[in-house]
This record gives C-alpha cells, sequence and structure tokens, in this order.
C-alpha cells in the first residue's frame, strides 16, 4: 500500500487574508479552481501537495490542531515571525527540540489557524543561537532528545 498526504484544509475567516499570508510567507502558488460550492482557496506547497482554505463561518479554527511544515529557511522564519508578532507559546507552551535533531515554533495564520515549523535534523548545527535566547521561549528550549555525543 502507498499513502501520501495529498492536501490539508484548514478552516478561515478570510479567504483573501489566509491565501495572502501562505503565499507571502510560504511561497505556496495559488491553484485555479471554479465553481466551488463556498468560499475557498487551492494553493500548491509542492509537486505533491496542496493547502486547501476554506471560509466557514460557522466551523472556528482549532486550538492545539495543526499541521506542519519542515522548512529549510527557519532562521528567516523564526526571525521574521517573531517581529510580526505572530509566534505562539499558548497551546503547546514551549519551543522544543525533537529527538531527531528538529527545532520547531508553533505561528497562528490570519484565522488563528496552528502552523507548526521545524528546522530539517541536519540543519540543527546552523540553527541560530540567539534563538534558544528568546525571552518568550524562556531561554534554552525544552527539548526531549536523548544527548547528543
Amino acid at each position: 500500500m502507498s499513502i501520501q498526504l495529498h492536501h490539508i484544509t484548514l478552516i478561515v475567516d478570510n479567504i483573501n487574508q489566509a491565501q495572502d499570508f501562505y503565499t507571502k510567507h510560504f511561497g505556496f502558488k495559488p491553484l485555479e479552481k471554479d465553481n466551488l460550492d463556498y468560499g475557498g482557496a487551492f494553493l500548491v506547497m509542492n509537486e505533491e501537495q496542496q493547502l486547501h482554505l476554506a471560509e466557514l463561518p460557522d466551523a472556528p479554527a482549532s486550538f492545539r490542531g495543526h499541521f506542519c511544515l519542515r522548512v529549510s529557511n527557519f532562521n528567516e522564519l523564526f526571525w521574521r515571525f517573531k517581529e510580526l508578532e505572530l509566534l505562539d507559546i499558548e497551546a503547546w507552551q514551549k519551543m522544543r527540540e525533537l529527538p531527531n535533531g528538529c527545532v520547531q515554533f508553533y505561528i497562528r495564520d490570519p484565522s488563528g489557524n496552528l502552523v507548526e515549523i521545524n528546522s530539517f535534523p541536519e540543519d540543527r548545527d546552523r540553527i541560530d543561537p540567539k534563538i534558544f535566547e528568546q525571552p518568550e521561549w524562556g531561554g534554552t528550549p525544552y527539548s526531549y532528545a536523548e544527548q547528543r555525543e
């Protein structure tokens, strides 16, 4: 059996604002879809995956439910979202280092959907050390990773 994630759908309260957010900060490309029976937008993340946005006012965003983007420009995005005051520590309380060496933080999109941003494990040594000193994270990031050799 072969399984592949095709798309994620997020509920948003403003399609244009949400589409602008994901195209501007992550470079997703709009995919034209006519005749949707709801307010929606489809964005191409890569050759195999999409993000679908649905404007459905009776369905709020989740507080802890999220999707994760593993990015090669972790430092750049961290500092950008910090400057924009979009970092979120309410849902999971702290920045973490995962057992494989990924470092993660969370942001909220304009509709309040939670997005996890992860570094690639092989980029761990290239993470800006000043990120681990930020006051909103309480200094050194939480790590449940085993001590590295």
